[in-house]
């Protein structure tokens, strides 16, 4: 036998994997208790109904708003000013 081995040591290897037993027994019922008491406290869900539902308005998909017309125009105005800019700064590079 060496140094290191001893009965000690091996009682000792084997309490760390009854403990983690002993934990997951322990997180087990834990779990239940708190959702039994989770259930037992909050009432179920209630879902509330108006009397009459809202008539939605009848959208045409084609068509089109203003402020999608601007924001359209924005975007072009944004990409020829890139382009400008871009020709404008090939145009002094000399290519």
């Amino acid at each position: 036998m060496t140094g290191t081995e001893s009965s000690q040591n091996v009682t000792a290897a084997l309490q760390p994997e009854n403990r983690v037993a002993e934990q997951d027994t322990v997180h087990q019922t834990v779990g239940q208790t708190v959702e039994t008491q989770a259930q037992a406290a909050l009432p179920d869900p209630v879902v509330p109904v108006t009397p009459q539902p809202v008539a939605a308005v009848a959208v045409n998909e084609q068509d089109i708003t203003m402020r999608e017309v601007a924001q359209m125009v924005g975007a072009m105005v944004f990409v020829f000013c890139f382009a400008a800019l871009g020709f404008h700064a090939v145009f002094y590079a000399g290519y």
